[in-house]
């Protein structure tokens, strides 16, 4: 089956807990998708993560020019330390510049609330560019921190990365149904018999999107459940590439 792959959710370079057979850099990253069949990746380094933001997001700016099939991630903090610059049109103008197409946030980690108190308007800004901010339940967020954010920002476009498995519809259902711009990344989903298909019945396609989890999980698990997923042709297409490829056209710099 031809399918177009658009991985929404994996990263590279080495972390600082031990992982099995990461990606060092960009270029062993494309290497590894070319192995799976993925076309192209949104893409973000590790030290974002484990770091520091200020120092990751120029390691992944770096490290995806030259690179066409890998857009970059950011990592934002809060506006008042100063810490990553995120005020001004000059911030979306380094974003175009950059490749960089979406934002990243892990609050647990890096010791702040992800709330109005703390970004203001400036996140009315991003939803209103249709910036997408990605959330990864195994890494700093917790479903309270979520549902509180979306509180927040009710128009938001939100992908909610690495969502667990059993009984995860009791938290992502009433997201979907609420805020029309949420959107799951599928590499745990993947995981439960009859999830996706549960999901496309009730909400659509089109508030899916294929990720691998790389390197945590092995992209193989979600490539052969989207494969195999008792949807239409149609379906498939637009969570193994369609629903990534349109977020990104829709970004307004």
């Amino acid at each position: 089956m031809d399918l177009d792959f658009y991985d929404a959710n994996l990263y590279f370079g080495r972390p600082t807990r031990e992982v099995y057979n990461p990606a060092r850099d960009a270029s062993e990253l494309l290497r590894r998708l070319d192995g799976y069949g993925v076309h192209q990746a949104l893409a973000y380094h590790v030290a974002e993560r484990d770091v520091s933001p200020v120092a990751g997001n120029a390691m992944t700016s770096r490290e995806i020019a030259g690179h066409d099939r890998l857009w970059g991630c950011w990592t934002i903090l809060p506006p008042q330390t100063r810490e990553v610059v995120q005020q001004g049109a000059e911030f979306f103008a380094q974003m175009k510049q950059q490749r960089i197409i979406a934002l990243r946030a892990f609050p647990g980690l890096h010791n702040y609330l992800l709330q109005r108190t703390v970004f203001g308007k400036w996140l009315d800004e991003v939803s209103e560019r249709q910036i997408p901010v990605l959330l990864s339940i195994e890494h700093g967020v917790s479903w309270p921190v979520a549902y509180s954010l979306l509180t927040d920002y009710p128009l938001l476009t939100c992908v909610l990365c690495d969502i667990g498995i059993w009984g995860v519809d009791r938290y992502t259902w009433p997201l979907l149904e609420q805020y029309p711009n949420v959107y799951l990344e599928t590499s745990l989903v993947a995981l439960e018999d009859g999830g996706m298909e549960a999901i496309v019945r009730r909400y659509g396609a089109d508030r899916l999107l294929f990720g691998s989890g790389f390197p945590d999980r092995y992209p193989e698990s979600a490539i052969l459940q989207l494969l195999h997923a008792d949807i239409t042709l149609d379906d498939r297409r637009r969570i193994a590439g369609g629903n990534l490829k349109r977020l990104a056209e829709q970004v307004q710099y």
